[in-house]
């Protein structure tokens, strides 16, 4: 009877003895505590999906261009999806570049070609970056990057001019002065409207023009000077011709 009871006392003191450690385990934080309370793994970023209409190049260099000359090249237009594409219209970000595009849709996994033409301004010595967008009928419009470099082959300074005031100006001029940045010697041929003189008519790396402001005021101030040259590649030089800045008004007598 005493064995009995010492049997039922022992296992009592075991079952309290695990009870209250494993109390005191998620008490004090313990395994089961942490791994209720640790926060989920988080998800794995998606992959990046693949463009429906991919483009090679990826991106479209029309290298060094020529100001006023058109430069063409070919792109490959590639669609990625399980549907046909119907691309509806381009149209790029200036007046500068002009795309075409596919007539005919294109079928899920084949590509087409279309062409790009740049035509750069008369500024020289720049780079271009334009977009091109390309609308698809019933989804989403792709975008295209084309990038030039304008050469530089004349340079030319200054870029503008402002005129002396009216009561000054008699027997006032100034000087554009023009280099042949390529090496490449020129003589001016043009000068328009005529209120400059140029200080040589042969060919040399060097030139200057003569503004006399006594012309421009006679020609009603025109708002610049156009000088071409027989440069095969230089466009024609711009120079902006600015009126003085009107004198302030004396401020009343009191």
């Amino acid at each position: 009877m005493n064995h009995a009871r010492t049997s039922i006392i022992a296992s009592g003191c075991l079952f309290l003895a695990l009870s209250a450690g494993t109390l005191l385990s998620a008490a004090c934080g313990g395994p089961e505590s942490a791994a209720a309370s640790a926060p989920p793994a988080p998800a794995a970023p998606p992959a990046a999906a693949t463009p429906v209409l991919t483009f090679e190049p990826v991106t479209l260099d029309m290298g060094d261009v020529v100001p006023n000359v058109a430069t063409t090249k070919t792109v490959k237009i590639t669609n990625h999806s399980k549907n046909t594409i119907k691309i509806t219209r381009a149209i790029a970000d200036c007046s500068c570049t002009v795309p075409s595009w596919p007539e005919e849709p294109i079928a899920p996994g084949a590509t087409a070609e279309t062409t790009i033409t740049m035509t750069p301004g008369n500024k020289q010595g720049v780079s271009l970056t334009k977009k091109v967008t390309f609308d698809v009928e019933g989804g989403e419009p792709a975008f295209y990057t084309v990038v030039a470099k304008v050469g530089m082959f004349i340079e030319f300074t200054p870029e503008s001019l402002t005129a002396p005031d009216d009561d000054k100006i008699a027997g006032q001029d100034a000087t554009i002065t023009m280099k042949g940045a390529d090496g490449v010697q020129f003589k001016i041929i043009a000068i328009e409207p005529d209120i400059g003189t140029a200080d040589s008519a042969g060919s040399a790396l060097t030139h200057s023009v003569k503004l006399d402001w006594a012309k421009w005021v006679a020609g009603k101030k025109p708002k610049k000077v156009t000088i071409t040259t027989d440069h095969p590649k230089a466009p024609p030089l711009i120079v902006m011709l600015k009126k003085p800045a009107p004198v302030p008004a004396p401020p009343p007598v009191k």
